[in-house]
């Protein structure tokens, strides 16, 4: 089941360039939600994602569209408070009713230093 709600996807001129350098690989993105004592955001860049988690559908006009790239969103909880942005060893999917709110609207990455980052939100436009 792939979500109903488009997600918009941005990327950096790095980015862009670091993507064309895959060829045909695909890029994975895991969008991760956790609910503990707080939320938090995190974006992951995996071979393969987790098998609980939601494909996103891309909007049609968006950088990420046509460029080799897949998203998915993962609610997620902890049964023990975790503040910290490591790794939870008690991690696992939560359960949400209504998946579609929580779904996010937008997605920006970008490639600095060897490594993928990202950012995703949930208002129309992505604060500058």
């Amino acid at each position: 089941m792939t979500s109903q709600k488009t997600l918009s996807v941005t990327l950096s001129r790095s980015a862009r360039t670091a993507l064309a350098a895959r060829g045909e690989q695909v890029l994975r993105v895991q969008l991760e939600l956790l609910f503990s004592c707080m939320i938090r955001k995190r974006v992951e860049i995996l071979d393969t994602p987790h098998p609980d988690a939601l494909p996103m559908r891309l909007a049609a006009d968006c950088d990420g569209a046509s460029m080799g790239i897949e998203v998915f969103f993962r609610a997620v909880g902890t049964r023990s408070c975790a503040v910290a942005d490591q790794p939870v060893p008690d991690l696992e999917t939560f359960p949400l009713e209504r998946v579609t709110p929580f779904l996010p609207r937008w997605l920006n990455l970008d490639y600095r230093g060897g490594r993928w980052l990202g950012e995703f939100g949930y208002t129309r436009e992505p604060l500058q």
